[in-house]
């Protein structure tokens, strides 16, 4: 009965949590670019997405998180006509003897799943960002679970706003496009 009552506790507080998790530098939000334009190389691209990582981490008070890019096709599921699913990337933790944190990891497949090519330098760094925010979500805002609640979802859309690259998140679904004659259309 605890547990669930942690649990359910835990997702509240997820979906409270809603503003950005890090103000941003210009050196972070410099890195941000140089992830964009990093090209399709997986070892520059693991290169300036640690370093942007490790400037994140920094400014929230995390823990150090170590970035992995496998030039691996994504983790995936097919029923021999469809594909069914397909992993981005991931994140994953381990605690010491003391409960600090020993490691902590983000891994990203460099290429799509089926098809096998180099995933847009977009769909990337919306990995990157949604991955370091469960990072945050564990050690900064000490959740025992990171969910996929709005307040998640809100989080990562305010880093990315704060970051300046906003364009990388999918539409928000809650927001209704501007018309017209209401102000300019929306970018990308």
């Amino acid at each position: 009965m605890f547990a669930r009552w942690a649990s359910e506790a835990s997702y509240r507080r997820s979906q409270r949590a809603t503003g950005v998790p890090v103000r941003p530098t210009p050196i972070a939000r410099g890195l941000t670019l140089r992830v964009l334009d990093a090209g399709d190389d997986a070892a520059e691209r693991q290169r300036v997405a640690q370093h942007l990582v490790d400037e994140l981490s920094r400014e929230a008070g995390l823990p150090p998180c170590q970035v992995v890019v496998p030039d691996r096709p994504q983790v995936h599921r097919h029923d021999g006509r469809r594909l069914q699913s397909k992993t981005y990337g991931y994140y994953t933790y381990r605690v010491d003897a003391q409960g600090g944190v020993a490691w902590a990891r983000i891994r990203i497949y460099h290429r799509t799943a089926i098809q096998q090519r180099v995933i847009s330098s977009k769909v990337f760094l919306n990995t990157l960002l949604h991955e370091w925010l469960h990072h945050y979500d564990f050690h900064g805002l000490r959740l025992p679970r990171s969910y996929h609640t709005a307040g998640f979802f809100a989080r990562l859309r305010g880093l990315a706003d704060a970051l300046e690259v906003g364009f990388v998140m999918p539409p928000d679904p809650d927001v209704s496009p501007a018309r017209p004659s209401e102000g300019p259309e929306p970018v990308g």
